[in-house]
């Protein structure tokens, strides 16, 4: 029941529009992948409106609640007027029934994260399909990927000189029309393709990624003031544009045209890191089930380039992060701990798994774990004063074959689990200097899943202390860690020797223990010691 689609070669196919916006939170929840769409402006879906009239496109489904019987038919209709595609917000519930109504009717069903806001989504698509079509504006004409043709085009358009930054304030590209005024800032920026280090750039790039649109950023003399904006992929940040205003006199008209530029910026900033995103993607993807362990590390190993004869070893990093509103400060820490390992070992690999971020190095850099403590250390000291984040790293054991990875993996887990509750503990351990206590770990989960193997004494003097809020664990524990030397428990436990040795006769007689039996002596101390580590 769709309408007659655009020609071969005319407008833009569904699966392209998916590939421009690739990041931006759009998805396909259809199975028609050929239907082509004309590059016209989306239309709002106005439920409380007459619909008349054909119609062609995309159709914005606002107010479309997956679960709703008259979503399903507002599809159907859509697809009567003539629309190629409606997109919708999923609000966390299935669209597996307006997908299916989508796939009957020919069109395509396209579903954008809930965080968007329309606006957003209407602005995105306009862009993308106006970046398609063949429109000779200065923007949208320029080639897709060719960042310093877009910013000759906007420097042209809004009057200043331009540059184009990635997160990490790395000057991707730069306009070159003559005539315009800069300043040092921007000289040494282009000659490093780097935005100069300086004290005031921390509360510039925070003010221009807080703010919803184009904003004025005053210059510090001798430097000139700028227009600046963020830009991003729906709340995805992807960098920034930086426009010098030499005159001080660029008005509200050129801060809206920098944000319809942004809007630009975003798809030439997505294609041109598509390719290069879905190899790391992959690459990463290859890493992670590497370290979680399996039969098919020979073949991980080999699709990575990995030197299947080792050594290896991992290094896991544990971010302080809230729980939500961090994602451009971990974006960009990501990005540091992968520049800092590049720099360790070429061709390191790193993946996010959870909240950690895993790093694999092999060969001289597997062999050399106090190189990659050091490296830890420089990342974490970075990353306090570069995005006042604190971090934990923590560096697992050196394995020598293709299947201790995981292993080594396993036991930067635990590392992190005590650098993150020893008292006193450093940004920074490893499995090296923690193997004593990692063996611990590891026994008390053992007790854990092994009941039986816990001490019948031990037991008790727990069940005891819970209950009646006696220390008698702690007595025996560190009495029995002293060689049973009574001067020196006592010292530890700031008591006088004679409560110690009444504390230790009263605990003989309440649970039976015999302090004279090796065996017995050995389970208790074991038992209470791993007891420590719940």
């Amino acid at each position: 029941m769709q309408s007659n689609p655009p020609g071969p070669g005319i407008g833009i196919g569904v699966a392209e529009l998916l590939q421009i916006l690739d990041g931006s939170g759009l998805r396909l929840a259809s199975h028609l992948t050929r239907i082509r769409l004309p590059l016209t402006s989306p239309t709002l879906h106005d439920p409380l409106g007459t619909e008349t009239g054909r119609r062609s496109g995309i159709l914005l489904g606002i107010g479309l609640h997956p679960a709703a019987p008259q979503s399903a038919e507002a599809v159907r209709n859509a697809a009567r007027r003539g629309f190629g595609a409606v997109v919708v917000k999923s609000l966390g519930l299935s669209v597996e029934t307006l997908a299916a109504v989508a796939d009957a009717e020919g069109i395509a069903l396209l579903v954008v994260d809930d965080e968007l806001e329309w606006r957003q989504v209407d602005s995105l698509m306009n862009s993308a399909l106006t970046t398609a079509s063949e429109a000779d504006s200065s923007l949208s004409a320029t080639p897709v990927g060719d960042l310093f043709a877009l910013a000759n085009a906007i420097a042209a358009l809004i009057g200043g000189a331009t540059a184009i930054e990635d997160l990490q304030t790395h000057i991707l590209a730069y306009s070159t029309v003559p005539g315009q005024v800069i300043d040092d800032d921007r000289r040494e920026g282009i000659l490093g393709r780097q935005v100069p280090d300086l004290p005031e750039n921390a509360e510039q790039y925070a003010s221009v990624f807080r703010a919803p649109g184009a904003v004025r950023v005053p210059g510090l003399p001798p430097g000139l003031d700028r227009l600046a904006v963020a830009v991003r992929a729906g709340v995805q940040p992807l960098g920034s544009i930086w426009v010098v205003d030499a005159a001080a006199d660029l008005d509200s008209d050129a801060l809206r045209a920098l944000e319809r530029a942004a809007d630009i910026a975003a798809l030439h900033l997505l294609r041109a890191r598509s390719t290069a995103d879905l190899a790391r993607q992959q690459r990463a993807e290859l890493l992670r089930r590497l370290l979680e362990g399996g039969d098919d590390s020979r073949l991980l190993a080999t699709q990575l380039g990995l030197d299947a004869a080792g050594p290896f070893v991992v290094l896991a990093f544990q971010p302080d992060l809230a729980a939500t509103g961090d994602e451009l400060r971990l974006l960009r820490l990501i990005d540091l701990i992968a520049i800092q390992c590049e720099a360790h070992q070429h061709n390191a690999e790193c993946v996010v798994i959870g909240g950690e971020v895993y790093a694999l190095f092999s060969g001289a850099a597997g062999s050399d774990p106090t190189g990659v403590e050091a490296l830890a250390a420089r990342v974490a000291g970075r990353s306090a004063t570069a995005f006042g984040i604190t971090v934990r790293a923590s560096v697992g054991s050196v394995v020598s074959a293709l299947a201790g990875i995981a292993r080594s993996r396993h036991d930067a887990d635990l590392v992190l689990l005590l650098v993150g509750t020893l008292p006193g503990a450093g940004s920074v351990a490893s499995a090296r200097d923690e193997r004593s206590r990692l063996t611990l770990l590891e026994l008390a989960e053992i007790f854990r899943r092994t009941p039986r193997l816990v001490s019948e004494q031990a037991n008790r003097v727990l069940e005891t202390d819970a209950r009646t809020g006696t220390d008698y664990a702690k007595t025996l524990r560190t009495h029995l860690d002293c060689s049973r030397d009574s001067a020196v428990t006592a010292g530890r436990l700031s008591v006088h020797q004679n409560t110690l040795r009444y504390r230790l006769r009263r605990a003989q007689e309440l649970f039976g223990i015999d302090l004279d039996d090796a065996d017995d002596t050995l389970t208790l101390w074991l038992s209470l010691r791993v007891a420590e580590f719940d």
